[in-house]
Formats: structure tokens, C-alpha cells, sequence
């Protein structure tokens, strides 16, 4: 029979042999075939008749039944428990089918729930990488610098720059004019004032010869380094003496000479702090142009370190001066510089500065007194070339100490003579390029 036939191959087996089928057919096959064997033993039956008790649904009255004594309306316990199975044989199906789609979802999702969770890894990743960056690049650049110069000396370079052409200079330089304005000097004073503060710097060409000839205890730049930072100090010191919370007061009351006399201590004593500043950065970049030519394939990275170290000092500096200075601590802004000028002595002692010891025993030097060499043979060999860079580091400070200490037309008059001597001698000494 039908039903046999579906038990014998059910929509399990159908399954497991890789197809599905349907077993709606097999329950309409049935019923018709039940409605045939009603239709024989009843009589013509018209389907669309609505008095036919199936569709007035006066099923109670009926008592039809075919040859067999089985009703015609109503099927046998046995097809109703046959119907029934094949029902849940079909339900089954249809669940296996559901689970089979269910799975085949799911596993859709965890695909692209993978996918998604690579891309987000990936992003993750990037961002991670995004971040890191300044780190690692940072710190690709310190291992580059390191495998050429000394960690000591690098130390040495950060705290100069930081703490001294970044902290005290740049103090120095951002102090003058609201001190000078709180003085009630003119602004073109202030202007004299400021090139004399500055004059030390036009002197790195005089230091950097004078610290090659005169090595001291055979160093030729840690002790010009050390007297430096003495000077720095002591510039510093005088400033913790002169300029007390109601100095300014006293001096305007007692009339513009005592102002005057003032304001010429305070840039001595500025003037000093300059000094230790540029002999510190004229020793250090002597220091690095060695390297930098025994090795060229250094680069500019110690360049850019030391002008970043500056840099950073002297934002931070700028940013405290300008709120101390308009309330009027500039009392508290001298210890900080004390402090800043104070920073390079210790390494600066202990020898973070890489030079080697000279002796008295080299060919061409000579001692001149204990503990003072002068390399005779450099001397002899670059006279010429010495003596103008000597005399061009010493023409900005004096013409700036006549400028502003003496007359004004003297110093103007003496500064322009001096150029024209200057720019004659170098003509015939220096090597013309053509």
C-alpha cells in the first residue's frame, strides 16, 4: 500500500541519502483514494452542493458506509493512526528540514561573525599600530643616536639645552623688558641693554679657539665648561642680592641715576648668566661636530635633539615667566634661574663631556703654569686664521660694552671702524671662492 511504501522509505532515510521528500502527496493520494471508495458505495456526490452534509457540516446525520462496513466520511482507526504517523513523520521531516536550515544559518553567521571578527582584529591592530607608533619611532631614534654617541654625553647636550639655552637664557631674555618697563627705562635704552645681554654670543668663535689652545689640566673643554657655570652663578647670586621686593620703589624714588646704576648691574649680571650659555653650547657643539665628522653617516638626529631639547625648555619656561613677571615676583623667577645655571655642574664634573686627557709630553705643547697647557703647534699651524676669529668674537661684546656703558656716538663710531678692519683682514686672510 501507499502507506507502506512511505514507511518503507521515510523522509528520514530520504535525508540520509541526500535528498528530501515531500510527503504532502502521499496524505492527498490517500485521501482521494478514500473519497473514490466513498463516492462507489454512495453514489454521484456533488462536491459543490451545499445541502451535502461535508459542506453544511451535518456530519452527525450521516450514516454512509461502503462495502467493507466502514463509513465514508469517516476513516478507520487504523488510517487515522496510519494519517496520523505520516503527520508526524512530515512534522519531522519539516524539523529536520528547519534544523538543517537552522544550522546551515548559523553556520552563515559564525562565518561571518569570523570575517567580522578578523576585520575588527585587524582594525584593532592598525589603531594598536597607529599608537604605538611615536613610541617605537622614538625609540628607533635614541637607539640610532646612542650607537654613536655616548649615553653620558647625550645626558650632558638634554641638560644644557633644557635647563640653560631653554630655561635660564630664554628667562633672562623673557625677564628683561617687564623688569626694564618696571624701571621706567626708555625703549631705546631696553634696546642697548638687550644687545649687551646678547654680546656673549657673538663670543663662541673666541671660546671655541681659546678652549683648543688652553687645555686646563690637560681638558680642553671641561674646565672652560666648569669656570662657565661659575660665572653663570655668580651673575645670579648678584641678582638674589641687588634686586629685593621693593628695590624698583627705592631706586625710582631716589631719581633716574640710581635707576640707572640699577638697570647696568642687572645686565652685568644677565650678561653673566649669557655667558655660561653660550660657552656651554659652543663646547658642545664642538664636541658633536667631531663625532659628526669621524662619522658621517650620523646625520642631523643630534642636531635635531639638541634644538629639541631647547625647544622644550623653553616652552616650559615661557610659560611661568610671563604670570610671575605681571605680578611682580621677579625675586622668585632669579632663584629659578640660580637653579637652571646650577644644573650642568655635576655632570659637567664628572666628566660627561667625552674628551681625552692631554699631557704636557705631545709634540708642540707647551705648560705655561700649573695645570695650563698651550698647544704651540696648533698655534703655529692656523696663526692667522686664530687671531682674526679672536679678534671677531671680542668686537661684538666691545662694541656692545661702549655702545652702552659710554657715549653713544663713541660706540657708534667705534663699531663701524672696527667692521671695516674686520672685513679687510678676513679679505686677505681667508681663501677667496671663486
Amino acid at each position: 500500500s501507499t502507506i507502506a511504501a512511505t514507511h518503507m522509505f521515510s523522509p528520514h532515510d530520504a535525508m540520509n541519502a541526500g535528498s528530501l521528500i515531500d510527503p504532502s502527496p502521499l496524505i492527498t493520494r490517500r485521501l482521494d483514494d478514500r473519497n473514490r471508495r466513498r463516492s462507489d458505495g454512495a453514489g454521484d456526490v456533488d462536491a459543490h452542493d451545499d445541502n451535502h452534509p461535508v459542506h453544511n457540516g451535518d456530519l452527525g446525520n450521516t450514516n454512509q458506509r461502503n462495502d467493507d462496513g466502514e463509513s465514508l466520511l469517516t476513516p478507520s482507526s487504523s488510517e487515522i493512526d496510519q494519517v496520523g504517523l505520516l503527520g508526524e513523520e512530515a512534522r519531522g521531516a519539516e524539523a529536520s528540514l528547519d534544523n538543517l536550515n537552522n544550522n546551515t544559518s548559523e553556520n552563515n553567521n559564525n562565518d561571518d561573525t569570523g570575517e567580522g571578527h578578523n576585520n575588527n582584529h585587524n582594525s584593532w591592530e592598525h589603531t594598536f599600530q597607529t599608537v604605538r607608533h611615536p613610541i617605537s619611532s622614538t625609540k628607533a631614534y635614541f637607539t640610532n643616536l646612542s650607537s654613536i654617541f655616548t649615553w653620558g654625553f647625550l645626558s650632558y647636550l638634554g641638560v644644557v639645552n633644557f635647563c640653560i639655552l631653554g630655561g635660564a637664557f630664554t628667562l633672562v631674555m623673557a625677564l628683561g623688558l617687564p623688569l626694564f618697563k618696571e624701571l621706567g627705562i626708555d625703549a631705546s635704552r631696553q634696546q642697548l641693554y638687550m644687545t649687551m645681554i646678547m654680546s656673549p654670543w657673538a663670543m663662541k668663535p673666541f671660546i671655541g679657539v681659546a678652549s683648543d689652545l688652553f687645555p686646563i689640566r690637560g681638558y680642553n673643554k671641561r674646565y672652560f665648561a666648569l669656570y662657565s657655570i661659575l660665572i653663570g652663578l655668580i651673575g645670579c647670586t648678584f641678582l638674589l642680592i641687588l634686586y629685593q621686593p621693593n628695590t624698583a620703589s627705592n631706586a625710582i624714588s631716589a631719581g633716574p641715576t640710581a635707576v640707572q646704576h640699577l638697570a647696568d648691574l642687572l645686565v652685568i649680571c644677565f650678561t653673566c648668566i649669557s655667558y655660561e650659555g653660550a660657552t656651554l653650547d659652543i663646547l658642545g657643539e664642538g664636541k658633536y661636530s667631531e663625532y659628526m665628522r669621524l662619522r658621517p653617516d650620523s646625520g642631523s638626529g643630534i642636531i635635531s635633539y639638541k634644538f629639541g631639547m631647547s625647544l622644550a625648555g623653553s616652552i616650559i619656561t615661557q610659560m611661568y615667566v610671563g604670570p610671575l613677571s605681571d605680578m611682580g615676583y621677579f625675586h622668585t623667577l632669579f632663584w629659578i634661574a640660580s637653579g637652571l645655571a646650577l644644573a650642568p655642574f655635576f655632570p659637567t664634573l664628572m666628566g660627561w663631556i667625552p674628551e681625552k686627557k692631554r699631557s704636557s709630553q705631545e709634540p708642540g705643547m707647551t705648560k705655561l703654569c700649573p695645570g695650563f697647557l698651550f698647544d704651540r703647534g696648533m698655534f703655529l699651524r692656523k696663526r692667522t686664521p686664530f687671531i682674526v676669529i679672536t679678534l671677531s668674537g671680542l668686537a661684538g661684546p666691545l662694541m656692545a660694552a661702549v655702545t652702552t656703558f659710554a657715549d653713544l656716538e663713541i660706540g657708534l663710531i667705534f663699531s663701524g671702524l672696527l667692521l671695516i678692519v674686520l672685513a679687510v683682514i678676513t679679505y686677505f686672510v681667508f681663501p677667496k671662492v671663486v
